[in-house]
C-alpha cells in the first residue's frame, strides 16, 4: 500500500513537471514581426543601460509588435556565442516578467525585472523565424501578514482575486493560492511567484489552485497571472 501510494505521488510529481516543462498554449500572446528599419549598431543606447559595454554585443534582429507597443532587440554577444532578448515596452507590467515564445522551437523565456533574458546558442534562422510575446494578464502584490493586492488586470479580469493561505510543513512555509472570480472563458496557464525581483517560482494551476515552498526569509512577493 504505502509502495503503491509513493509511486503514485511520484508519478503526480513527475506529470506536473512535465507540464511546467511543456510550452504553454497562451492565449494573450502577441506575435512579432521583423523590424523594417536597420539594426543598431550601438546596442547600448536603447534599452541597455548598465550592462556590458557595446563592443562586446551586436544587435542581430529587432521584432515588433503590429502596434508598434513592444520591441523585441535580439543581441549577440560575442563573448559567450549566445543570444540574449531585450523586451522593450513604454509600460513596465508589459516588459517584466513576460513570457518570450520561440514558436518554431516550442521553448519558452521569461524575462527579468529588466525586461531581459538569455536564449543561449540556437539556430538564429530558424529559432526568430515566428517569435511571440506574452505579458501577464494580472499582477498582485501579496506579504505574509495580509491579502494579496491587486496592482493591475486586463479588463476582462478586473474582478479577479487571489485568496491566499501560508501553513508550515516540518521547517518549510508553503504558501497556497487560488484565483477566484475569474470569467467564464478565462484559463491561468501560468502562475508565477517573484520574491524581491530575485528568486522565481513557476508553477501551473490545477482547478485554479497552486502551492509554493517559500525560501525562508522571503521579503516582498508579487504573484503574475497568464492566460
Amino acid at each position: 500500500m504505502d509502495r503503491n501510494y509513493k509511486k503514485s505521488s511520484d508519478q503526480k510529481l513527475i506529470d506536473r513537471c512535465s507540464e511546467i516543462a511543456r510550452p504553454a498554449s497562451f492565449r494573450n500572446r502577441i506575435k512579432l514581426f521583423h523590424h523594417l528599419s536597420q539594426v543598431s549598431p550601438f546596442p547600448h543606447l536603447v534599452g541597455f543601460s548598465g550592462l556590458s559595454s557595446y563592443e562586446i554585443y551586436s544587435e542581430k534582429i529587432a521584432l515588433v509588435s503590429p502596434d508598434h507597443s513592444f520591441l523585441l532587440r535580439i543581441l549577440h554577444d560575442q563573448l559567450s556565442g549566445r543570444l540574449e532578448a531585450y523586451l522593450l515596452h513604454p509600460l513596465e507590467h508589459k516588459y517584466r516578467y513576460a513570457y518570450i515564445m520561440l514558436e518554431n522551437q516550442n521553448r519558452e523565456f521569461l524575462t527579468d525585472h529588466h525586461g531581459w533574458a538569455v536564449l543561449g546558442q540556437v539556430d538564429q534562422d530558424r529559432s526568430l523565424a515566428a517569435v511571440s510575446v506574452c505579458p501577464p494578464s494580472a499582477i498582485f502584490e501579496w506579504r505574509p501578514d495580509g491579502e494579496p493586492v491587486r496592482i493591475y488586470a486586463e479588463e476582462h479580469l478586473k474582478d479577479c482575486r487571489l485568496k491566499t493561505e501560508l501553513f508550515s510543513v516540518g521547517p518549510q512555509a508553503t504558501l497556497k493560492v487560488q484565483s477566484v472570480n475569474l470569467p467564464a472563458d478565462s484559463e491561468i496557464k501560468r502562475m508565477i511567484l517573484v520574491i524581491d525581483d530575485q528568486e522565481t517560482l513557476i508553477a501551473v494551476p490545477q482547478n485554479d489552485l497552486t502551492f509554493y515552498e517559500l525560501p525562508e526569509n522571503a521579503g516582498s512577493m508579487r504573484i503574475y497571472l497568464y492566460e
